[in-house]
């Protein structure tokens, strides 16, 4: 429900704002890629210590070189049973042909496999096939590693330009479906009202201070840009599930590759001020990301791009306020900001809950509210 992927979305970034304000930490956009680095990679190493603690479990409770020991009360009851005189010859029988005893194995050669047992077969249907999904694997373990690091209120704001990729890639994808070219019957009046709000919203919050360098600019600016456009324009809705469970290879190696060659001074004195800061850092922040980025992901699986975008404008319009972004400039923008966040929200919860009425299960067509 929208409710909570905002409630989601909300925690993660008010408990990174919370954080930075009691903290008054402050550092460059460099030291933020190498925090993003260290968390997924720490992420990456808990998810692989829990498949492998699910997998000796398994094994221990499946296996076969692990039989259950019987009872004493079991073993006296065999002991009764061995030494029990049969009186009737004729009960014993030989066994027929054809016919399974306990001591045959549970394979035969003329039976069929269990489906149990099979296992799946990945076919290409040529070499370029196989390519482009080893491309698209790789290009997926990139973006989770960008949104990973996008995802907060960081150096000047990088959250601000991922939702503005978010945002373009929606009137892009809006563009090329040709929803905005239906003159004969209508421009979608929500479709309108949406596009207002989210520029509005993005117009009046927008960070006050802008990168300086070069770099800085690549990484704050650029980087969340196309991070941003790519969830909305690229992303296979009906694979990126499946796809974001191979790419821990890619992602370790380019998390690696960021912690090898990063400056640590600046993290490090981070980590070793207070004790809160480690703590948060590389232990509760990197789960509330993880739960975050797989809200989205499952979101995107489900074809709820646009609710997602609008999840990502609310979030951002509403730590932007509590950060007094639109405070400084005057007093109406930031009454403007409140109401348009609040519209927004509330023409979000109405679409929702008219798609639940309707038993569609997913969010409305751009389309679908037409002008009176």
């Amino acid at each position: 429900m929208f409710l909570l992927r905002a409630a989601v979305f909300f925690g993660a970034v008010f408990s990174k704002v919370y954080f930075r304000e009691s903290c008054s930490i402050e550092y460059s956009s460099k030291t933020q890629i190498l925090i993003a680095s260290v968390q997924m990679a720490l992420l990456i190493f808990a998810v692989i210590v829990y498949h492998a603690c699910q997998y000796i479990v398994t094994e221990i409770i499946e296996g076969a070189h692990y039989a259950k020991m019987p009872d004493d009360s079991d073993l006296e009851y065999d002991l009764e049973t061995t030494l029990e005189p049969v009186d009737n010859v004729g009960a014993l029988r030989v066994a027929e042909p054809g016919v399974s005893s306990s001591c045959e194995p549970y394979e035969h050669e003329d039976e069929p496999v269990p489906e149990a047992a099979l296992l799946e077969a990945i076919v290409f249907v040529n070499a370029g096939a196989l390519r482009a999904y080893v491309r698209k694997i790789h290009i997926t373990a990139v973006l989770m590693w960008g949104t990973f690091y996008s995802m907060d209120m960081g150096v000047y704001g990088v959250l601000y330009y991922f939702v503005q990729g978010l945002f373009v890639g929606w009137l892009v994808q809006l563009w090329c479906t040709r929803a905005l070219h239906l003159m004969t019957r209508g421009i979608s009046v929500s479709a309108l009202v949406y596009m207002l709000l989210c520029i509005g919203i993005l117009a009046v919050n927008h960070p006050l201070s802008l990168p300086a360098g070069g770099s800085d600019v690549l990484a704050v600016c650029v980087m969340p840009v196309i991070f941003g456009c790519t969830w909305m324009l690229w992303v296979d809705t009906r694979t990126i599930l499946e796809d974001s469970k191979s790419i821990f290879v890619t992602c370790t190696l380019l998390c690696g590759l960021v912690i090898a060659t990063s400056d640590w001074g600046e993290l490090r004195k981070m980590l070793a001020s207070t004790r809160m800061i480690f703590v948060f850092l590389l232990v509760c922040e990197p789960l509330i990301k993880g739960l975050s980025l797989s809200v989205l992901v499952v979101s995107v699986q489900t074809q709820q791009k646009k609710t997602m975008m609008l999840v990502f404008v609310t979030t951002y319009a509403m730590a932007s306020i509590y950060l007094g972004f639109a405070k400084q400039s005057s007093n109406i923008l930031f009454v403007c900001s409140i109401v348009m966040t609040t519209v927004l929200c509330a023409m979000q919860l109405v679409a929702v809950i008219i798609a639940d009425v309707r038993g569609g299960g997913r969010e409305e067509p751009l389309h679908g509210l037409r002008g009176m």
